[in-house]
């Protein structure tokens, strides 16, 4: 048993130091239910389990932080939390545990919205999408899942439509270049392209001659 000799309030949680000298950091919420007074004596099971739940408790805290500006895989938060906050693996495998099971951790509904906002807005093809939901971490039956209804020349039609309407001067074969280029870029293939660029080209044309 060691007996505590003070304890302070510092600028990131509570200090508790002990009549040995040795110190224990705990966050606000743990040191306020635990009730600790000066002149307590707390055994060293005891102090293992306060230092456990503090640092589970702020590994939570900085998990929702970071969930809290867009979905995340569950990768990408134990990357986050292990190499840029330094939590321990068992820490951050508690944390993932129950924001999972509070649903605020989701790889398909993660998967789901990646997949809608990079058509929407970056208009990338289905190859460019799965590649970076590997790279995010997502597993292949679900990166599957979520990509297999992807129309990619409907997709890039669209793209190409937008682009193609800033192009009504040029000829077919600046037309083509600039068009394959921005569709390309976006990971559509080659057989994509040609047919979209083929369209985009028949209605320009159509257009002109009304």
């Amino acid at each position: 048993m060691e007996r505590i000799v003070s304890i302070r309030n510092k600028r990131k949680g509570i200090e508790v130091t002990f009549e040995s000298g040795s110190v224990l950091s705990l966050d606000r919420e743990t040191a306020a239910m635990a009730n600790l007074k000066s002149g307590q004596c707390l055994s060293a099971e005891q102090r293992d389990k306060l230092s456990a739940e503090s640092g589970y408790k702020t590994c939570y805290d900085s998990a929702l932080h970071f969930l809290s500006f867009r979905q995340r895989s569950e990768k990408e938060l134990i990357s986050h939390l292990v190499f840029k906050r330094g939590f321990k693996e068992d820490e951050v495998l508690r944390v993932v545990d129950k924001l999972r099971k509070l649903k605020l951790l989701d790889d398909k509904a993660f998967a789901e919205q990646w997949k809608t906002d990079r058509v929407r807005f970056k208009h990338k093809s289905r190859t460019m999408i799965q590649r970076e939901l590997a790279q995010k971490g997502v597993n292949a039956h679900t990166i599957q899942h979520v990509t297999q209804t992807m129309d990619d020349e409907a997709n890039a039609y669209a793209a190409g439509l937008k682009k193609a309407g800033q192009l009504r001067t040029q000829d077919y074969e600046e037309f083509y270049r600039k068009i394959s280029g921005y569709l390309g870029r976006r990971g559509y293939s080659s057989d994509v392209v040609y047919a979209v660029i083929a369209r985009l080209w028949k209605s320009r044309n159509k257009n002109r001659e009304k």
